[in-house]
């Protein structure tokens, strides 16, 4: 009689489990994105957006940065593993460092933070408060440095609880306001200044994570130095590595090797001031030598040496074309996977995940082309967007962060790798490669 009832027990678990598995979960949808209404949607929206036009007056550039490194103890974003846990000891200071671009005709916030990524809480904050300093989110170009082991406590639903501990509107409102006061600080003190791009091989340090040595590396190195006509350089630069170096068990406060390279550069007077963006993280890791704060220093070591050796060769011009562009990322419906062919409901998802917007943003700054994502986005379908550019002098930079988060977004023929990026981290299904890469050539187009 208790085996039987034993029995009975383990059935109704099972049943249950079933019931809630049927009830919890959908099949992933595997229709083309090119037949789905959010692809209309986006086109749409990109189609509508006005032509530019450009006056042929110099831009003007600032820079500035603030400090929004924590004086209580606060937790750490970057790592499931930590669970939120707080930082025990702060190794650097982390910063919002803006520049501001302006002529007689607009202007252009562009806005990296030491962070994991650009948190949708404080790109909702920035939303109501830029008007206040004469900007609009429109004309703020948000990206982050993408490092691990920086400062969290800004999601507010069960997944950005693991990944960036607990939520503060207190830390919220510091970052939001160190952005308003870099932001006004550098508009202030713009003055005309002379811009130059190049892009550099640096193939030690940064190695393919997903597929290792089969896969395709992006391994430039992009540089936009401004020279002011006082003399002052600035820089803005990417790259794709990610800012991994410090592991999950670190518990120590750092803006990881971003942090250091951009102290480096201005302690050494390489310039005077300087801004590090993820370029397209996705899939790329740091292949300095070492580990923890060994591997920061190998990568800030060989990072600035190929940047010594090539930013006095810059060719500088004065710029006049200057555009922001801002346009909605529509989606097909939440397809986080429980398994190959299964995916959360979309209202569960919601639920662990949050609703936010998604946009694409756009940036021209004379002859270089910015193009931001809501994502991790791959430094292989940065490749490719790059290769299918028409020729002429106009250059590129794709960016990660710019203020909401959709996942990974991979080429589309990793999709079934049992990978962390690949499964875990893909949150919107199949063909997000192709949907986005198609999205900002067209947005490209309009610049």
């Amino acid at each position: 009689m208790r085996v039987n009832k034993k029995i009975k027990q383990c059935l109704w678990i099972i049943g249950l489990v079933w019931i809630l598995f049927l009830l919890g979960c959908l099949p992933v949808n595997q229709s083309p994105y090119q037949q789905k209404r959010y692809y209309r949607q986006t086109k749409a929206a990109i189609a509508q957006l006005p032509a530019p036009v450009y006056q042929r007056d110099t831009i003007k550039v600032g820079w500035a940065k603030e400090n929004i490194t924590p004086t209580t103890q606060a937790p750490l974003a970057g790592y499931g593993q930590r669970k939120g846990k707080n930082f025990t000891d702060i190794h650097d200071s982390i910063y919002v460092r803006a520049f501001v671009f302006k002529n007689k005709s607009r202007k252009v916030a562009f806005v990296s933070l030491d962070l994991l990524i650009t948190p949708m809480s404080v790109s909702a904050a920035l939303e109501k408060a830029l008007p206040q300093i004469g900007f609009t989110r429109n004309q703020t170009y948000l990206t982050a440095t993408h490092a691990h082991s920086s400062l969290g406590g800004w999601a507010k639903k069960p997944a950005g609880y693991l990944m960036a501990g607990k939520y503060s509107s207190h830390i919220v409102k510091n970052i939001t306001t160190a952005i308003l006061r870099a932001i006004k600080r550098a508009e202030a003190e713009a003055s005309p200044a002379q811009i130059g791009f190049t892009a550099v091989p640096a193939d030690a340090f940064v190695s393919n994570r997903l597929v290792g040595a089969a896969g395709v590396r992006d391994t430039l190195l992009r540089l936009v130095k401004i020279q002011k006509e006082t003399g002052e350089v600035g820089l803005l630069f990417t790259y794709a590595a990610h800012a991994t170096c410090l592991p999950a068990s670190e518990l120590t406060l750092s803006g990881d090797y971003p942090a250091a390279l951009v102290r480096h550069l201005e302690k050494s007077n390489v310039v005077n001031f300087a801004a590090f963006s993820a370029g397209g993280v996705a899939s790329h890791s740091p292949a300095a030598a070492g580990n923890g704060y060994e591997k920061i220093n190998n990568m800030v070591a060989g990072l600035s040496l190929i940047i010594q050796q090539h930013i006095n060769q810059i060719p500088l011009a004065y710029q006049f074309k200057l555009q922001a562009l801002t346009v909605p990322l529509y989606l097909r419906k939440p397809h986080w996977r429980l398994a190959q062919n299964w995916r959360l409901h979309p209202a569960l998802f919601y639920l662990v995940f949050g609703k936010y917007p998604a946009n694409l943003t756009a940036l021209r700054l004379g002859n270089i082309l910015f193009l931001g994502t809501p994502c991790d986005f791959s430094g292989e379908l940065a490749l490719e967007i790059q290769k299918q550019m028409p020729p002429g002098p106009d250059k590129l930079i794709v960016t990660s962060f710019n203020g909401g988060y959709i996942g990974y977004i991979t080429p589309d023929k990793y999709y079934d790798l049992k990978k962390y990026e690949t499964r875990d981290m893909n949150l919107f299904g199949p063909y997000n490669g192709a949907y986005l890469s198609e999205m900002m050539q067209l947005l490209l187009q309009k610049l």
